[in-house]
């Protein structure tokens, strides 16, 4: 052993090492949500199952230019609501999510559920998505009004919260496109975020949704 290294600056050193590893586990564990999520979007979607989050009140329009609360409008016909976030110009993730959709919006249809559940397109890209570009992309959507809608946000400065409380990544990408992550959303009638499912949990999402309106029900 060097004589400048002695068998308690071994000690030492070794506990200085224990406690560096117990710290990088210890935040590993608190990143991953105690150890069960290792991604960001599995993070959230626990975090959810765990704990519903309020939805702010925003004021949104629609298609025909109508404006309200983002409240009022998850409010009507209490309803609950399977939501997407979108961008009207969007050639990729949006696609998918419009399938999906599409795929709901019939099941919805003909088992007579629109007055139970409703699907809920949110853009989250209010300086293009304007009424015009809403109609636009619900008639390329063949969107039916009383099962599938569409809103934007009136005021682009809720855009950064909006994404915040559902755990939506937006980043810009090329030819002012933008990269997003894509899920389906359960929102209640007042307004709770209680469920976020993957594109391919469709069938999960819509009977979770129904489970919902029906324990609701007066």
């Amino acid at each position: 052993m060097p004589a400048n290294l002695s068998a308690d600056g071994l000690l030492h050193t070794f506990a200085a090492s224990l406690l560096v590893l117990a710290a990088g586990l210890w935040a590993l564990f608190d990143a991953t949500g105690g150890g069960t999520a290792y991604t960001t979007e599995t993070q959230r979607r626990s975090e959810v199952a765990r704990a519903a989050v309020p939805v702010p009140d925003f004021a949104v329009v629609d298609a025909l230019g109508r404006t309200g609360s983002l409240r009022e409008w998850l409010a009507q016909g209490d309803r609950v609501w399977i939501v997407d976030f979108v961008y009207t110009r969007c050639a990729t993730v949006c696609l998918s999510l419009g399938t999906v959709f599409q795929q709901l919006q019939a099941q919805l249809a003909a088992q007579g559920l629109q007055n139970q559940v409703g699907l809920l397109s949110i853009s989250f890209d209010p300086e293009q998505d304007r009424p015009p570009a809403l109609a636009d992309y619900e008639k390329r959507m063949r969107m039916q009004p009383g099962v599938w809608q569409a809103v934007s946000l009136v005021n682009p400065e809720d855009r950064r919260r909006l994404l915040d409380t559902f755990g939506i990544m937006v980043v810009p990408a090329p030819l002012g496109e933008f990269e997003h992550n894509a899920a389906l959303h359960i929102v209640t009638a007042d307004g709770q975020l209680v469920r976020i499912l993957g594109l391919e949990d469709g069938p999960r999402a819509m009977a979770l949704a129904r489970e919902l309106a029906n324990a609701s029900a007066p």
